[in-house]
């Protein structure tokens, strides 16, 4: 599949999501109802982001995110129409960020439904996959472009016969 291909699946996906969600029934509740003794005071029962449909939709909308950002950046990293070696840290990248988001996306629904539970490094399992995963997946896609960049961007070479063809263009 070429990466433009994949952009238009992740684009249509999000489109399907947001119908998805336009078509569910809407949460009872969701934006609170009144306080029964607090005047101006909303308050809500349910946890929107706990409900079945919503959650999964959500979740997969930001699988197709990822995905989006994914296609974009390995369409962006190929060299005269062929895909380079850095497409490779590019995409183990992103499945490292599917890992990641997944397990910190799951961790939540458990910790809601649990009223809590473990914790990790002094911080909810939720936040610490945020802090200690999700940060840290860019840094397989930064040495990607670190390692490949001459040979997957542009060479010194490359570089060169640009510098020559701007000569070239002010003799003119």
């Amino acid at each position: 599949m070429k990466a433009i291909h994949g952009v238009l699946l992740c684009l249509i996906a999000l489109l399907c999501i947001i119908v998805g969600l336009a078509i569910v029934p809407p949460v009872q509740y969701a934006t609170g109802f009144p306080h029964p003794e607090i005047k101006g005071i909303l308050i809500s029962k349910a946890n929107i982001d706990q409900q079945e449909t919503t959650k999964w939709l959500g979740y997969f909308f930001g699988l197709a995110i990822i995905g989006l950002m994914g296609f974009l950046i390995s369409h962006g990293s190929r060299k005269q129409e062929k895909p380079t070696k850095l497409g490779r840290y590019i995409w183990i990248g992103i499945m490292a960020y599917v890992s990641v988001y997944s397990a910190m996306v799951f961790s939540h629904w458990s910790y809601v439904s649990e009223d809590g539970g473990a914790f990790f490094g002094g911080m909810p399992i939720p936040t610490a996959w945020m802090i200690f995963g999700v940060w840290f997946v860019p840094l397989i896609i930064m040495f990607g472009f670190i390692k490949e960049f001459e040979s997957s961007v542009i060479s010194d070479k490359e570089v060169a016969d640009f510098k020559s063809f701007l000569q070239d263009q002010k003799k003119d």
